[in-house]
């Protein structure tokens, strides 16, 4: 969450939105629908007070945007225990009323993101392989040209069109 270009944070945010609804490693909340009416939530926003309660639970994390939160495309910083940063997670997000995706939409999701990867290894065949519900490109290469970006993008806006794409 601390880079500070945009190509990056854009595979990330890729990831992040394909790896927090399916995968537990970068799970941090999964749904956009509270469980019930937030009360004593006024005057800071769920970012705000979800980045507390992960502070709280010791992880070195900035505040996401309410709709990170909502919609599960928060991953966590390098370098932490991904089960517990999920566990933490998982804990404040509900603690807020953030509830979970259903396994349709999980299911959903995995198809979406196979064709996303089918898109891209079109254009990129050495592109790595992606598995079942995860874009992360984050270790390929060609990964920072602004070139692959662009066709992640279109990939993505054509096939997973209700993925929303961070620092974009």
């Amino acid at each position: 969450m601390n880079d500070t270009t945009r190509t990056p944070r854009l595979v990330r945010a890729a990831a992040v939105l394909a790896l927090a609804l399916v995968g537990p490693t970068a799970l941090a909340a999964c749904s956009t629908t509270p469980t019930s009416p937030s009360t004593g939530h006024a005057a800071a926003s769920v970012g705000a007070e979800w980045g507390d309660c992960m502070r709280t639970a010791g992880f070195p994390v900035e505040d996401p945007s309410d709709d990170q939160v909502r919609s599960g495309a928060v991953t966590s910083p390098a370098g932490v225990d991904a089960e517990r940063f999920t566990e933490a997670s998982g804990k404040c997000a509900s603690d807020l009323g953030i509830t979970g995706a259903d396994s349709a939409q999980k299911d959903k999701w995995k198809r979406q993101y196979a064709a996303v990867d089918s898109c891209v290894r079109e254009q990129y065949p050495d592109a790595p392989e992606q598995e079942p519900g995860v874009i992360n490109y984050g270790d390929y290469p060609r990964a920072q040209e602004p070139e692959f970006q662009d066709t992640l993008s279109s990939c993505l806006s054509e096939h997973a069109p209700d993925t929303q794409q961070l620092g974009r």
